[in-house]
């Protein structure tokens, strides 16, 4: 419904804009933040892990060089075996035995730089063999021999050892690294699914309770402030929603008291038009009372009886009529209980007939009823159905006075376990006018709390029919009402 509203200053200030929030407070940047300590823990932990794999590598080219010195070892062992055996059969030629064995200990010297010392004795005992060539120089040769070997035998024992210590510390490196890496990531992940569990069960924790807070909004309250536990977009939010229900607490009172200053507009409207109408119907029987007095006072001599009597009659009936006119003014404007009470809807309807009546406007319009006289009492807000039907009865003469209509019809009617009314009158009804949308929901708002509906249909050509099921009948009638109702139907009216 279009319904002008004068600006205020909350609309104004909804105009400015917003200051932007410090980026360090943003969701964002906490985002970012632990993106980036999630990042240097990784690069960390890669730095940790590259540092024990050059550990673990220098271990692995030791044992490459063990091994190549073993192998090399190896072979200058076996021919120095080769060596002894020639020295002992008594060979003519010990030089090619002696110089491959003393190039292959000039291999190991790479290894280690004692082997020259093996080398040169081995030398100096083959160099005496070659000036002397006896057998004291055979067996000073060969004792170099046999020291060499004792040598060689003592180093290659080492290296044993040696290659079983860098095993042990391979196999205790990869270890350290193993468990050292799934502890790293293990750890990394906890801390960072504590750190996102803490967050995200904060972030929807105030979720939910600015959900509830709007959810409170949304059915009616106001003047409620959640409080700001946060400083970044959510808190933002949460201070937007406070403003936006006390902007609707703001909102809602001046349409209240809009609605209110229309309302009594347009009861000072049926008020004025009422009581112009009453003003008619009171004046016409004054005027007659005041032309049979004068009737009378210009009469010269005694008055006769049955003149004086016809005349008192006359004065009677247009007082009752009078006084009639004042008494339903005064039922209409009277306050009446809102609880729900005994009601006859067809006293109602001719009592509303009668009032419209009244009203100057729709002097040209001919009311015509058919009620039901079975129909049973209702229960139900007297002034609201009472509200309902001049609303209704007031949409229907002026749709009439639009279309040069001359007739609105009421009939009431007993369907199923309700009481039907049914407002038949020429013309259409134009729902894109506030005064006829602000009727409607107004009335529907007042019957819809009662279980009854309004229905509208075209029926017999131009002419709208409103059908306005008022509430249902129930069980049991209030003799008083009942009583009321069987004297309407018996003095008739309209």
């Amino acid at each position: 419904m279009a319904m002008g509203l004068p600006a205020s200053d909350n609309d104004d200030a909804s105009a400015v804009p917003v200051a932007p929030l410090p980026l360090r407070h943003s969701l964002r940047a906490r985002g970012l933040i632990a993106t980036l300590l999630l990042f240097a823990y990784l690069l960390a932990a890669m730095a940790w892990v590259a540092v024990e794999r050059g550990r673990i590598y220098a271990s692995v080219q030791a044992m490459q060089a063990l091994s190549r010195h073993e192998k090399a070892l190896a072979l200058a062992e076996a021919a120095l075996g080769s060596a002894l055996a020639d020295v002992a059969a008594a060979g003519e030629d010990l030089t090619p035995a002696v110089l491959h064995q003393t190039r292959l200990l000039a291999a190991l010297d790479e290894f280690d730089p004692g082997y020259a010392l093996v080398q040169r004795a081995i030398e100096r005992s083959h160099g005496e063999w070659l000036e002397g060539r006896g057998a004291p120089q055979r067996a000073a040769l060969r004792d170099a021999l046999v020291r060499a070997a004792d040598e060689l035998d003592i180093r290659r024992l080492a290296l044993v050892e040696q290659r079983d210590a860098l095993t042990a510390d391979y196999q205790r490196h990869y270890d350290a690294v193993t468990v050292e890496a799934i502890g790293f990531a293990m750890a990394g992940l906890l801390v960072f699914a504590v750190g996102v569990a803490q967050f995200f069960g904060r972030l929807t924790a105030d979720i939910r309770r600015l959900e509830a807070h709007a959810r409170r909004i949304v059915h009616g309250g106001r003047g409620l402030v959640l409080p700001v536990r946060r400083d970044d977009e959510l808190g933002r939010l949460v201070q937007a929603v406070n403003r936006l229900a006390a902007d609707l607490g703001e909102h809602e009172r001046r349409i209240e008291l809009e609605g209110q200053r229309r309302s009594h507009e347009d009861k000072m409207l049926t008020v004025g038009a009422l009581a112009a109408g009453v003003a008619h119907e009171v004046n016409n029987p004054l005027a007659v009372i005041a032309g049979v007095a004068q009737d009378l006072g210009a009469a010269e001599g005694s008055v006769p009886a049955p003149r004086v009597a016809e005349a008192a009659q006359r004065i009677i009936e247009q007082a009752q009529r009078a006084s009639m006119a004042s008494r339903q003014l005064a039922e209409l404007a009277a306050p009446q209980a809102s609880e729900l009470d005994w009601v006859d809807m067809n006293g109602m309807v001719r009592r509303v007939l009668q009032l419209m009546h009244y009203d100057k406007r729709y002097r040209a319009i001919e009311f015509a009823s058919e009620l039901d006289g079975d129909l049973p009492a209702v229960q139900a807000p007297a002034s609201a159905l009472q509200q309902v039907l001049m609303q209704m009865a007031t949409l229907g003469c002026e749709a009439a006075r639009a279309a040069d209509g001359k007739e609105v019809r009421v009939d009431t009617r007993r369907r199923g376990d309700a009481a039907e009314v049914l407002l038949d009158f020429p013309g259409h009804l134009d729902f894109g006018r506030a005064e006829v949308q602000r009727s409607l929901l107004l009335s529907r708002a007042i019957v819809e709390p009662l279980g009854a509906r309004l229905a509208f249909r075209q029926e017999r050509g131009p002419r709208l029919q409103i059908a306005g099921v008022a509430c249902r009948i129930r069980k049991g009638v209030n003799p008083e009402v009942a009583e009321h109702a069987r004297t309407e139907r018996a003095g008739g009216g309209r």
